[in-house]
């Protein structure tokens, strides 16, 4: 690699260099959240510029630091590497969930023990979400992804002196251990039939039947090690309880951000090498003729079967939660279904519509758990019932409240509405193909759940609107503050999350067309 092209990683030279620069800082004693959160927010601002530069949007295309000529021009067969639009897309989209709790978290105590720890740590678990986007290997991709789970466990228990926040990450950490090792010895089982890791590679088919059957038991393997990360049913339990224990803000970036990393994951290993192998052509030597074994119908039903399952349980059980976060949680995990559905499809509008459902949860959930952030720092409770009366004594931060969750719901006029529209009929059009009529069956089942997600959403927008304020509860917040302590960071944050799913629930087609050409491009080319 020449001198010049190290130009192409300044977005993760950003990332790592702040967070040196952060860890520097309380080594020498600046530990005040003001110090270590700007230079935080400044370093994601930066590498947010770049990624967007680099996606050629005006007027800041004359920007970029990646030549045209690199951009989806694919990885060669040993590159760990390689630089696509559906990629940049998705380090743009994980640059915005670090930016929103960056942001949010300047609204913390000044002098907060462990502020640079935070923040550092959030730095380094993006960084290794801006390598996930890029990998062109399996291995790579694998240890990009662990880069980002040291990081995320430390940061649920990082305040030390929490005992939930302690038990969630021991949980978190022992979970992580497990879906990595299944991921690795899948990932094994892959180089051992394909002798390589590459996805280049792993798009060029099987003749054997014995090679097969090992690739098929790693591609498996593989599902199962994800699943975890992305918090499929029946491996969501661990992400229930984290996500309650752990900091809001935190919970915040885990549902708001890591688990878009295991979702492209499955982009990357699902869909680019499987797309382009049941495309493949016989190819002959001589007299003798080899098809490639083709996964694609039986990843496609398992995947399917997962999303059904995850929409639905993850759905029921949100209805039965009594506390806040908990139901976040529960609603976190059926939002992985929707996304599913576009990973077991696998063609382009599918994959488009997957993609914006993903940018358009950042928004969504990272934004309600920074509402409850808030909302907690004004001393109300955990539990739903304790939001009463915070539409009538807040009327801003309820109606923000409340736009994010009917996003959630995918009421019209929001992003929500947007992403399952563009989901469900992708779903639609595929079941047209003969033998594919199940992908109908995916659409139905999506809408059917988003249909049982209002029940639960209504009942808080109920409580908040329709039951008297708690009088013990101090929801006017400290006198003289401007903000009414959610303090500036929280409230930008906030508002900058209801303003993008309400403006681009209305207008979406500057940010749906970029996904729409990347994902056209990803699923042709495999890259």
């Amino acid at each position: 690699m020449d001198a010049v092209s190290w130009t192409w990683f300044l977005p993760e030279a950003f990332l790592l260099g702040a967070a040196l620069v952060v860890f520097l800082l309380d080594a020498v004693g600046v530990r005040k959240i003001e110090a270590v959160g700007a230079v935080s927010v400044g370093a994601v601002l930066l590498a947010l510029l770049a990624v967007i530069s680099d996606l050629g949007f005006d007027p800041l295309g004359f920007l970029s630091t990646l030549p045209a000529s690199v951009i989806d021009s694919g990885g060669g067969s040993t590159s760990l590497y390689a630089f696509s639009s559906l990629g940049l897309v998705f380090q743009g989209i994980f640059l915005l969930s670090a930016l929103l709790v960056a942001l949010a978290s300047l609204s913390r105590p000044s002098d907060e023990a462990g502020a640079s720890v935070f923040y550092g740590l959030l730095l380094m678990a993006t960084l290794g979400m801006m390598l996930v986007a890029i990998a062109a290997d399996l291995i790579f991709l694998l240890i990009a992804i662990e880069v980002t789970g040291i990081a995320t466990y430390l940061m649920v228990g990082y305040t030390r002196k929490d005992a939930r926040g302690l038990e969630a990450a021991m949980k978190f950490y022992i979970i992580g251990a497990l879906s990595t090792a299944l991921s690795f010895f899948g990932a094994s089982l892959l180089f051992g039939a394909y002798g390589s890791t590459n996805f280049l590679v792993l798009s060029q088919g099987l003749g054997g039947v014995t090679e097969s059957t090992l690739a098929l038991v790693g591609y498996a393997f593989l599902i199962v090690g994800l699943a975890f990360k992305v918090t499929l049913v029946p491996f969501h339990a661990w992400a229930v309880d984290v996500y309650d224990g752990a900091p809001t803000d935190v919970s915040a970036f885990l549902a708001g951000g890591t688990k878009k990393m295991g979702v492209f994951a499955f982009f990357l290993v699902f869909i680019g090498p499987l797309s382009i192998l049941t495309a493949r052509a016989v190819s002959c030597s001589g007299s003798v003729c080899v098809a490639p074994y083709d996964f694609r119908p039986s990843v496609q039903l398992t995947l399917g079967v997962l999303a059904i399952l995850t929409m639905t349980v993850g759905n029921l059980l949100a209805l039965l939660q009594k506390e806040m976060k908990r139901m976040l949680a529960y609603s976190s995990v059926s939002q992985a279904g929707y996304m599913m559905i576009g990973i077991a499809i696998g063609t382009a509008p599918a994959l488009a519509g997957a993609t914006l459902q993903v940018f358009a949860h950042v928004f969504m959930k990272a934004g309600a758990f920074l509402v409850v952030a808030g909302v907690s720092a004004l001393g109300v409770g955990p539990l739903i019932a304790q939001y009463r009366g915070l539409g009538q004594k807040r009327p801003y931060l309820g109606v923000a409240f409340a736009l994010l969750l009917l996003s959630l719901a995918g009421i019209p006029l929001t992003l929500g509405f947007v992403s399952k529209f563009v989901l469900f009929s992708a779903a639609v059009q595929a079941s047209t193909v003969p033998g594919q009529s199940f992908f109908f069956w995916l659409a139905v089942a999506g809408l059917l759940n988003s249909a049982v997600s209002v029940f639960y959403y209504a009942r808080v927008l109920k409580v908040m609107y329709m039951e008297p304020p708690d009088p013990a509860v101090p929801l006017d917040g400290p006198a003289g503050d401007p903000t009414a302590g959610l303090g500036f960071g929280r409230t930008a944050a906030i508002i900058l999350a209801v303003v993008a799913i309400v403006g681009l629930g209305i207008y979406p087609q500057p940010v749906l067309s970029a996904i729409q050409s990347a994902a056209t491009h990803f699923v042709a080319t495999g890259a």
